[in-house]
């Protein structure tokens, strides 16, 4: 009988398997709560500072599932009426007000703030599982996810359902990112529970797939990086490491649609596997976000984000893809003994 990917495995069984010792649950649980408090602090000083943005990026959702709780269609009543976060209507699915519901009667700085340190909690769960994992927990000190945390998007979130099978189902609430985090442990178990939770939202709004559809036709036309002209071909070196789930996560990240403003690429943090690797990422992905900042207020801000982006968060996850972990030092230790052998040859 061959046991289940999800199936909980002993310590010694997991370590004669070579698997990586697991970290203690009550550690586990430490290090959830405290970056969850993290994301959540930046989260809700970023709101209160700036209250006519609402939720910023969240209030579309929170907006959504209010007007879901008062029985009408949100996809009517969400439109564009105002300046930010009112300038455009709702181009979320219907599950994304659906998973907004529990937030829904709060304000709107302590929704943002619960939603995200939720997520941020969640992320660091998932990373904590093994001693190995540890090593990307630079991620939260990373560009993405204090953009993320300040606009309060959905990456972090979807950058935990990408490690946890049982959270997969909410990849459809952003169905671009999440299809991307799904190629990193796909299960049949959450591909089931993802489309179960689209159906049953189909009882709540039958209609919502076309009325998302035809709200998608005033949202700005993004690509995906592969796509940026003949400099996007570079990242199918990643095509290299395919067989590996880090390689079948930069792929598709690279193909699936994104704003080019740091907070979409955090999934990209999944692939390096050494501390010093993730730390090196973070340090570049800041040095791309000053370069950004000064464009922060001009309408060409995402624009100018774009190639920094791509050549110090893409091209850097990408050469940590395909070069293995102490390669160099291998070939170093390796460079000795070949000598001798050559010249007693």
């Amino acid at each position: 009988m061959v046991a289940s990917k999800d199936a909980e495995v002993n310590l010694p069984d997991a370590v004669a398997a070579g698997e990586p010792p697991r970290v203690h649950p009550a550690v586990r649980a430490t290090i959830a709560v405290g970056l969850g408090g993290w994301g959540a602090f930046i989260t809700y000083f970023s709101l209160i500072v700036a209250p006519n943005h609402l939720a910023k990026d969240f209030s579309w959702p929170w907006r959504a599932a209010r007007v879901l709780l008062e029985g009408h269609n949100p996809y009517h009543v969400v439109q564009a009426t105002g300046p930010y976060p009112f300038n455009v209507g709702l181009f979320y699915p219907l599950p994304a007000a659906v998973v907004a519901l529990p937030f829904a009667a709060l304000r709107p700085a302590i929704a943002g703030a619960l939603f995200f340190g939720l997520s941020s909690a969640l992320l660091a769960f998932a990373l904590c599982r093994t001693k190995s994992d540890l090593a990307k927990l630079p991620l939260f000190l990373s560009a993405p996810f204090c953009m993320a945390a300040v606009l309060v998007q959905w990456s972090p979130l979807m950058t935990a359902a990408a490690m946890t099978s049982a959270l997969q189902f909410l990849m459809v609430a952003k169905p671009n990112i999440g299809l991307a985090c799904w190629t990193y442990r796909p299960t049949v178990r959450g591909t089931v529970a993802a489309a179960a939770f689209a159906l049953v939202t189909l009882l709540i709004v039958p209609s919502w797939p076309i009325d998302w559809r035809e709200a998608l036709q005033a949202a700005p036309r993004y690509k995906g990086p592969l796509f940026r002209g003949v400099t996007g071909l570079i990242l199918l070196l990643g095509a290299f490491a395919w067989k590996r789930r880090e390689g079948r996560l930069f792929l598709a990240m690279a193909v699936v649609p994104q704003l080019s403003l740091f907070y979409d690429q955090l999934p990209l943090w999944l692939i390096p596997q050494t501390v010093w690797r993730s730390v090196l990422l973070t340090a570049l992905s800041w040095i791309a976000w000053w370069q950004w900042y000064p464009s922060r207020a001009l309408t060409s801000s995402v624009a100018v984000a774009a190639p920094w982006v791509f050549w110090l968060v893409y091209i850097p996850a990408l050469i940590i893809l395909i070069v293995p972990p102490g390669i160099l030092k291998h070939r170093l230790t390796a460079t000795p003994e070949s000598s001798s052998r050559h010249v007693a040859d």
